[in-house]
């Protein structure tokens, strides 16, 4: 599925087609995951309970959600296999202040008898810490998206748009969902001034099957520079999440 430009932005077609990237929009479904599947909470792929991060205090991050590369399509930029997760410090701010871990595992086990079943910290206290309610299983619909209008480098783009055309162009370029590549949906400020130089690894939304909400009605995104990302280097990995 490919965004359809209207008549009255077909003037500008070839502007609006060169900001096309590939974005895989997630669904989620409360289902049980195995170690190494798609997923948002639950149990991260482990092979050992040492091998959970832990904050720079030494205490257990919160761990929002694991990407099974070969469930996605389109996105050139990932590695072709592996499993990507994300993890932040537990705290009242979902981690927005401290350091975020993002791990890649090149290479994984399907072996349910070698690996962690159950998540070594997951109780009562760990769960109210979640910014969802609900773990779940993660699917993929991949499809061409235009720049999303809540970024800085929209209002450059596209500045010589008449009023009209850039509103209704804004109107449609509204990025919310959660996704995987694409552009990002900032519900305030573009605070990590997303460009095109920039991938968004991960964005989470609101979202009632599992129950996904930063805050007040807020999301929270992922992003790494392209040049750091073909050189699997994911300590340069950028993240905010913002709410109304």
């Amino acid at each position: 599925m490919t965004y359809e430009i209207p008549e009255l932005l077909k003037e500008h077609e070839n502007l609006i087609q060169g900001t096309l990237r590939y974005s895989n929009e997630i669904r989620f479904k409360r289902e049980e995951t195995k170690p190494w599947e798609s997923k948002l909470g639950g149990c991260p792929y482990l092979k050992s309970i040492e091998d959970y991060p832990t904050d720079e205090n030494g205490n257990p991050m919160l761990f929002l959600a694991q990407i099974n590369l070969v469930d996605l399509e389109n996105l050139d930029e990932l590695p072709e296999k592996g499993l990507l997760q994300f993890f932040v410090a537990n705290d009242d701010l979902f981690g927005l202040e401290d350091p975020i871990r993002v791990l890649y595992i090149e290479d994984y086990e399907e072996n349910e008898e070698h690996l962690v079943k159950k998540h070594p910290y997951e109780n009562e206290e760990y769960n109210r810490s979640l910014p969802f309610s609900h773990n779940g299983k993660m699917y993929f619909t991949s499809r061409e998206m235009p720049m999303s209008s809540s970024l800085e480098l929209f209002q450059d783009t596209f500045m010589k748009l008449s009023e009209v055309e850039y509103e209704k162009l804004s109107d449609d370029c509204y990025s919310s969902d959660s996704r995987i590549g694409g552009y990002p949906y900032f519900v305030q400020n573009d605070d990590i001034g997303f460009d095109d130089g920039d991938f968004l690894l991960l964005q989470l939304d609101i979202d009632e099957e599992c129950g996904i909400m930063f805050g007040d009605s807020g999301n929270c995104v992922f992003s790494i520079p392209k040049e750091a990302l073909k050189k699997r280097d994911f300590s340069k990995v950028v993240y905010d999440w913002q709410c109304c």
